[in-house]
């Protein structure tokens, strides 16, 4: 994006009579899928926009729910991991600014009895801040919007550290772990990339094991029988 946009941009968001708030909170039971809830906060009401939300969570088999004019709440089910991604994909959008893009990535490794899932989640958040020729932010309107991200799993995931590629990039920004959730702080001005691990049992590998074991327990039980007859 060329820096004359950018210094367009900022304008809009100084115009704003409040500071957009946005909590978007993921809940990953594992293998029977979970929720994703988004709430958000507008300054001044905006029907446009919130039509679009509602239209946008109803294409994606979510629900909304309107408190007033200003307060949304998004909520959409997921199954499987790649669905998660997908949802994240499509709604990663910030209100007033489509130029923010978000890219998710979520991997899963089956290790027959544990799942190993890899969430990755990029949220560009350069368009609202003013880069200088280094890639240094300069100006980055924190104030406005307060964006925060939650995951929470069954046994609580861990941040991967990894240094930043860039000088406008964030590597979980402002990450706090609280029991079974992790809880990111977005960073207007920067990319911010989000990692995190997390693990879960597998149902079927558990049951597996179990029929497994109860067919060894039988066969070793008509063995002995038959030995003592």
């Amino acid at each position: 994006m060329q820096r004359w946009i950018l210094w367009l941009l900022i304008p809009l968001f100084v115009c704003l009579s409040g500071c957009v708030q946005a909590d978007m909170v993921i809940q990953h039971q594992g293998q029977t899928g979970g929720s994703l809830t988004y709430r958000l906060t507008l300054p001044q009401p905006d029907p446009l926009f919130t039509e679009q939300v509602i239209q946008q969570a109803h294409r994606l088999g979510g629900a909304v729910k309107q408190r007033d004019k200003t307060h949304l709440q998004v909520t959409i089910p997921f199954d499987t991991s790649q669905q998660l991604a997908t949802v994240l994909n499509r709604i990663g959008r910030v209100p007033y600014l489509s130029q923010v893009t978000a890219k998710a990535d979520i991997f899963d490794q089956n290790l027959l009895l544990f799942v190993r899932e890899r969430f990755r989640y990029d949220i560009d958040l350069r368009p609202l801040g003013i880069e200088s020729r280094d890639q240094a932010v300069l100006v980055a309107p924190r104030s406005l919007l307060n964006f925060q991200l939650a995951l929470e799993t069954p046994w609580g995931g861990h941040p991967i550290e990894r240094p930043a590629m860039a000088k406008d990039t964030v590597v979980n920004p402002h990450v706090q772990r609280g029991g079974d959730r992790l809880t990111w702080t977005l960073i207007p001005g920067y990319l911010n990339h989000l990692e995190a691990v997390y693990w879960y049992p597998s149902p079927l590998g558990w049951g597996t094991l179990v029929i497994v074991g109860l067919l060894m327990l039988g066969s070793w039980l008509r063995t002995r029988l038959s030995g003592s007859a």
